[in-house]
C-alpha cells in the first residue's frame, strides 16, 4: 500500500503537516506513516567521553511515544472531515533513536513512500535544528517533499503555482502535479521568472522546447505565465499573491553543471520566509516513481 510519511516534532507546524499529510491520503487512497526521532543531537545533555545520560533519553522516547499517540487520535477524529470518495487512511506510527535524515532515506527506500510531509521551520530564531533537518531531508530525499506552515488547510487551496526555469526534470515534475491536481480539483499555472526587461526577447531554444512539451499535457486547469523579476523569491511571493496560489511548487537541485536561474537554490532561500505550502520534487526523485507519478491518478481525465 502507498504510504504518506509524516515527520513530526509535535510542534505547531508539524501539526498542520500532519492534518495535511491525512488530508493527502485520504485522496491518494494511501496509509499514514507518522514519524518521530526521540534523540535531538544537538541538546542532549553529553560529556566528552561518558555515554549520554539514561534518564533524559528515556524521557525523550516516553514524550516521542505519547506525542505520535495523541497526533493518531486527532488524525482519526478528522475523518468526519473527508470527502465521501475517500478512503479513511489507517495511521501507523514510529520512533527511533537514530539521525532523522539516515532513517527518512531508509524509510523511502525500503517502503513504498509516495511522499513526505514535513512542517516548515519555526520563525522562532531557537528553533534551528529543524531548519536543518528539513533541508538536510530535501537534499537526500527521492522523493516529493512537502513542507507545510502552520495553519496551512489543503481544503483551502485553490490553485498550484509551479516555477519553472525549463530544467529537465520540470516536465516530469509538472505531470506528477497535474495528476495531483485532478484529485484535488486544483488549478495548476507554470510560471517562469524573466530578468527585468526579458519579456520582450525572443524565446530560448529550451523555453520553446518546454511550451512544446507542455502543450501535450491534457489538463484544462493548466496554464503557462512569463513574469519579469530581479529577485525570483520576491517575485513568486508577488505572483502567489496577485494569483491567489495555495502552493508553490519546483524542482530542487542540489548540483548542477549549468549555470540556472535558480542558483543558489531558491527552494531554500523561500522556505526560511514561508507563507503557504511548498511542494519540492528532488532532481534525483526515482525514475520508476517519476513516470508512474501519485498513485490512483493515472484513470482520472481532466
Amino acid at each position: 500500500m502507498k504510504t504518506i510519511l509524516i515527520l513530526t516534532d509535535f510542534s505547531k507546524n508539524a501539526e498542520s503537516a500532519a492534518r495535511a499529510g491525512f488530508v493527502l491520503a485520504g485522496k491518494l487512497h494511501a496509509d499514514v506513516l507518522l514519524f518521530n526521532t526521540c534523540v535531538d543531537y544537538a541538546t542532549m545533555d553529553f560529556q566528552p567521553g561518558a555515554a549520554w545520560l539514561a534518564d533524559d533519553f528515556s524521557a525523550r522516547k516516553t514524550a516521542g511515544r505519547l506525542g505520535l499517540d495523541s497526533i493518531t487520535k486527532g488524525l482519526e477524529s478528522l475523518t468526519v472531515e473527508l470527502d465521501p470518495e475517500d478512503r479513511i487512511p489507517p495511521v501507523y506510527s514510529q520512533s527511533e533513536d537514530t539521525d532523522l535524515e539516515l532513517t527518512v532515506a531508509d524509510i523511502t527506500r525500503h517502503k513504498n513512500i509516495e511522499m513526505v510531509v514535513i512542517g516548515a521551520r519555526s520563525h522562532n530564531e531557537d528553533d534551528k535544528l529543524y531548519g536543518e533537518d528539513t533541508n538536510a531531508i530535501i537534499d537526500g530525499a527521492n522523493r516529493p517533499v512537502f513542507v507545510i506552515p502552520a495553519g496551512a488547510d489543503l481544503k483551502n487551496v485553490r490553485k498550484v503555482l509551479f516555477a519553472t526555469d525549463f530544467s529537465a526534470g520540470d516536465i516530469d515534475s509538472i505531470q506528477f502535479l497535474v495528476k495531483l491536481c485532478r484529485q484535488f480539483h486544483w488549478l495548476l499555472d507554470i510560471v517562469h521568472v524573466k530578468p527585468v526587461g526579458g519579456t520582450g526577447q525572443p524565446m530560448s531554444k529550451r523555453e520553446v522546447a518546454f511550451k512544446e512539451q507542455l502543450t501535450g499535457i491534457a489538463y484544462k486547469g493548466l496554464s503557462y505565465m512569463v513574469v519579469e523579476g530581479g529577485d525570483i523569491t520576491s517575485t513568486l511571493n508577488r505572483v502567489v499573491t496577485k494569483t491567489g496560489s495555495g502552493i508553490v511548487a519546483m524542482l530542487h537541485r542540489k548540483d548542477s553543471l549549468f549555470f540556472r536561474l535558480f542558483e543558489p537554490s531558491q527552494t531554500k532561500k523561500m522556505l526560511p520566509h514561508q507563507r503557504f505550502p511548498v511542494l519540492v520534487f528532488p532532481s534525483k526523485m526515482d525514475q520508476e516513481y517519476s513516470a508512474r507519478g501519485c498513485s490512483r491518478c493515472h484513470n482520472r481525465k481532466s
